[in-house]
């Protein structure tokens, strides 16, 4: 049975397939098809993920800005939080409410 099935093998190597046809135009088939994968448009969410390296470095750019902006004033940020700024008397003023 393995003599047969290599006998098999033998003869499928040694037959010569007739490629002829679909060597026929193979070049212009293809760059047809390149062609026409480039005129295609490119989706915005492409440009998106190939812009993301950027849009990273831009908000831990604008992160470390506001870190840095609001450690060199603590204090006006505590008396901001805790009602102490000249706006929030202001508006208390205005509408009547008392602290």
């Amino acid at each position: 049975m393995s003599d047969n099935l290599d006998k098999l093998f033998k003869a499928a190597r040694a037959a010569k397939c007739d490629t002829s046809r679909v060597e026929y135009g193979f070049e212009t088939r293809l760059l047809a098809r390149l062609r026409a994968d480039q005129q295609q448009a490119v989706p915005w969410f492409a440009y998106a993920w190939r812009l993301l390296p950027v849009f990273a470095a831009i908000v831990l750019a604008l992160g470390v800005w506001n870190y840095a902006d609001l450690s060199s004033s603590p204090a006006d940020l505590r008396s901001a939080i805790a009602g102490h700024s000249d706006e929030s008397l202001l508006a208390s003023y205005l509408t009547g409410e008392r602290q």
